[in-house]
């Protein structure tokens, strides 16, 4: 085997799939990333954990085809302290010594044979959902932070994405916290249905579904997510315009294709190809926690409130992370303490309904969300100090994020 691929090229491919290695490597093979030529001009790189698996193709110049796996984390060091030139790979397959060179560089790297690489799901689905990008992208960034770290397999560690009649739904909770979007996709290719072989449909336990066309449901770990998001992000955005008699079944910039095989739930782009487990279970009904009505209402510059939230959790207390809030008419008094250490204060300009109120909340779960909203106005409506608290970007009805007080002492 014999190739070589432009530096840059070989570190972005690189650095998408070795996110799927494992962290606690039972078995070696699980640290390496399988290399195998799909034709003369292109290269796939594949790794997993076998809960996630993650698959790249970039174009190359293929001299000898053939495939081997080399160890990811040492392979994405090595390349990535090399020049910006085109880096040539010779395998010998006898020994599974691979020599790496790049101008004056040269590292020799020692592999596992291809054979003993897990065989994961990496059949493309017959039947899936398209979707924008642009769309699913922005779901997850603002839902899959709220999800619950400390547990990855649970429903919890999950994000629940539901697509129904045009409808889709993104949700997550760590119990403390919920993040929710919803979008109505008015330009959703639909080419999904229920086919033999798809997961339980029916019943309390059902994971994920394709029953009809534009139907989808699954549970699917945050970790994963993520993940897809970095693919999204990695994808060319633009549409090509030019193709004539564009197959439907083709992915193309801007959409990501959805669907279900063997098990698990697969995410394609143009170049990309992420498939993994999915989370079973019934996942809570998460619309009965949004109150219906509210007693107090705010209104502030984003960020405003961030900047300032920011400054005084320098003095929040490294355990419970609290802050206090203190509302009344037009100021919104944020303040943090710490014992032995100090205390800080910050005033906020807020435009304010209701009586005055107090309330405490953990600064992380308050930063998280704001940070990752892009709307200039934010709103907080509340019913007590212990009540949940609703926060919404102006003009952004799509999304809510609910968020649990604390007792401050």
């Amino acid at each position: 085997m014999h190739f070589s691929v432009q530096k840059d090229t070989l570190v972005r491919a690189l650095k998408d799939v070795t996110s799927a290695l494992a962290t606690r490597v039972v078995q070696p093979i699980l640290s390496n990333v399988l290399i195998e030529s799909i034709d003369d001009t292109s290269i796939k790189f594949q790794a997993t954990d076998l809960d996630l698996c993650i698959q790249t193709k970039v174009p190359a110049i293929v001299h000898a085809k053939g495939s081997i796996t080399l160890p990811g984390k040492k392979l994405l060091e090595i390349v990535s302290k090399l020049p910006n030139e085109l880096v040539s790979f010779q395998v010998n397959l006898e020994n599974c010594d691979v020599s790496v060179t790049c101008k004056r560089s040269k590292f020799n790297v020692t592999g596992l044979p291809s054979a003993e690489f897990p065989k994961v799901t990496d059949a493309r689905p017959e039947k899936a959902v398209f979707m924008p990008s642009v769309i699913l992208r922005k779901a997850i960034s603002q839902t899959a932070f709220a999800a619950a770290g400390y547990d990855a397999s649970s429903i919890l560690g999950g994000v629940y994405i539901l697509l129904n009649d045009g409808n889709f739904e993104c949700t997550a909770t760590d119990g403390s916290r919920l993040a929710h979007r919803k979008e109505e996709l008015t330009a959703l290719i639909a080419s999904a249905q229920k086919t033999e072989g798809d997961m339980e449909t029916e019943g309390k336990t059902a994971t994920a579904t394709l029953e009809k066309a534009g139907s989808l449901r699954a549970i699917i770990p945050a970790k994963a997510c993520t993940e897809i998001v970095k693919l999204m992000d990695g994808q060319d955005s633009t549409k090509s315009n030019s193709e004539e008699g564009k197959n439907i079944d083709k992915v193309v910039g801007g959409e990501v294709r959805i669907g279900l095989a063997d098990g698990q739930i697969v995410f394609e782009t143009e170049n990309h190809f992420l498939s993994t487990r999915l989370i079973s279970g019934e996942y809570p009904r998460y619309q009965e926690l949004f109150p219906t009505e509210f007693k107090h209402l705010a209104h502030f510059n984003r960020e405003e409130l961030v900047r300032a939230i920011e400054r005084v959790s320098v003095m929040s207390d490294e355990r419970t992370h609290l802050v206090k809030m203190h509302f009344e008419e037009e100021t919104l008094q944020i303040t943090a303490n710490t014992p032995d250490v100090g205390r800080a204060q910050e005033e906020v300009p807020v435009r304010f309904e209701g009586q005055s109120l107090d309330v405490a909340v953990n600064v992380r779960y308050i930063l998280d969300v704001l940070q990752r909203l892009s709307v200039e106005e934010v709103r907080l409506e509340m019913t007590g100090s212990l009540k949940p608290l609703i926060l919404k970007g102006v003009g952004d009805e799509q999304y809510k994020y609910l968020l649990m007080p604390v007792q401050a002492k």
